[in-house]
């Protein structure tokens, strides 16, 4: 099918017909105009290290060489980043190159590296099918028993409320910074709880690699969900010099913040000095359920409602005492999703509107500017006259009056 060959062409950098025949007729490029931008998100550390110390997100991601990824606060060019994507040449390399705007663009290792203040090197490793594996070094099973803090006989399906604190932390970072993607994020796969391993280790890892092979699975993919990395996009367009005049800015909210108030909406609290889960309606004592995990994909249907977390018989809530059943919460999930969306919606439409406005407004102060030019021309003009009229009044007196 057409679909399928240009993501293989895609895939192995052959350079695609130009945008002028191209764009406008062909489905695959046209999808992405219908992704959301996941801007990203930035971690306040100052906020986890006086208030939360317990947490040590700074110390384990200075571990890493990653704080530079945390940090970042910029403003994000929607239509550019869908440009962007539309354009973009993955290279066999793992190297990204681009025609925007007129400029050829380049992402490297090296660059991403050099633009996120990142250490180089460490471990190369990007899977969304498998349990990640690498000789030696990773033992799946052990990490999902330091992950959650319980014991495991076999790899397993993790769910976030099984994580340990920290964890539960961690999770939400990888899941909006390091790889973002749409939809819940409820489910902890097993490229997440390698990730969650490593940070805890501080098993170093190649971060640039991560980046751009996860940016290449959104181009491998046909129906791609969402285009990740807004942020960090933004950073590479100011670096090559991409124009961003009379293009909408997207501006991170509060709510793209993790800090400790992140914490009391993921129902953590501190009690009597320690941190506590607050969760509802899930026994940590039943364990998680130990699923399939050959064929996993991250990318499945994230829109889906999470999950539900095993229970023993015995905890099984009666039709009589559950005052919510799986399809109720499944729809509400649904309708909470439909609400989140409308509402970014509406802030970007807010955005719009704010940037129409601050056009306009210098449009008029512009004009004004123009105005005052002009009347100081005249006032110069006028004055030129009265003296002229002066001069003339001087050296040639009025001539007499007709004879009667």
């Amino acid at each position: 099918m057409p679909r399928i060959k240009m993501s293989a062409k895609r895939s192995r950098g052959e350079r695609l017909p130009s945008p002028s025949s191209t764009e406008e007729e062909d489905p695959q490029l046209t999808r992405f105009d219908r992704c959301p931008v996941l801007i990203g998100k930035n971690v306040d550390l100052s906020s986890f290290t006086f208030e939360a110390p317990s947490f040590h997100i700074e110390d384990l991601f200075e571990a890493m060489g990653w704080v530079g990824i945390l940090t970042l606060d910029d403003k994000v060019y929607p239509s550019l980043v869908k440009d962007f994507y539309k354009k973009m040449i993955f290279s066999p390399g793992t190297e990204i190159t681009c025609f925007l705007k007129n400029k050829r663009i380049k992402i490297t290792r090296d660059l991403i590296c050099s633009l996120l203040r990142l250490e180089s090197g460490g471990i190369s490793l990007y899977t969304t099918k498998t349990i990640p594996h690498i000789e030696e070094e990773y033992d799946p099973v052990a990490a999902c028993c330091r992950v959650t803090g319980k014991h495991f006989d076999a790899p397993t399906r993790l769910s976030t409320n099984q994580l340990t604190l920290t964890c539960r932390v961690l999770h939400n970072i990888i899941a909006h910074i390091i790889v973002p993607r749409k939809g819940h994020h409820d489910e902890v796969n097993h490229y997440d709880v390698f990730l969650l391993d490593s940070i805890l280790l501080g098993r170093k890892l190649d971060f640039p690699y991560i980046m751009i092979q996860h940016m290449n699975s959104v181009l491998s993919g046909s129906r791609p969900k969402a285009l990740p990395y807004g942020m960090i996009l933004t950073k590479v367009f100011e670096h090559f010099g991409v124009s961003v005049l009379n293009t909408t800015a997207l501006i991170p909210k509060a709510t793209d913040t993790i800090n400790t108030l992140t914490l009391k909406r993921m129902k953590i609290f501190k009690e009597n000095g320690q941190w506590v889960a607050k969760s509802k309606g899930f026994d940590d004592e039943s364990g998680p359920s130990t699923l399939p995990f050959e064929g996993e994909d991250m990318d499945d249907d994230e829109d889906a409602p999470p999950p539900s977390p095993p229970r023993p018989r015995s905890h099984q809530p009666s039709s009589s005492t559950s005052g919510i059943n799986e399809d109720q919460f499944n729809l509400l999930s649904r309708r909470i999703d439909s609400l989140t969306s409308t509402v970014d919606g509406m802030q970007q439409a807010v955005n719009d509107l704010h940037n129409t406005a601050t056009t306009i407004q210098a449009t008029v102060d512009g004009i004004h500017a123009t105005v005052g030019g002009l009347q100081s021309s005249v006032d110069g003009i006028t004055s030129m006259l009265h003296a002229l009229h002066s001069y003339l009044g001087t050296g040639f007196p009025p001539p007499p009056p007709p004879e009667i």
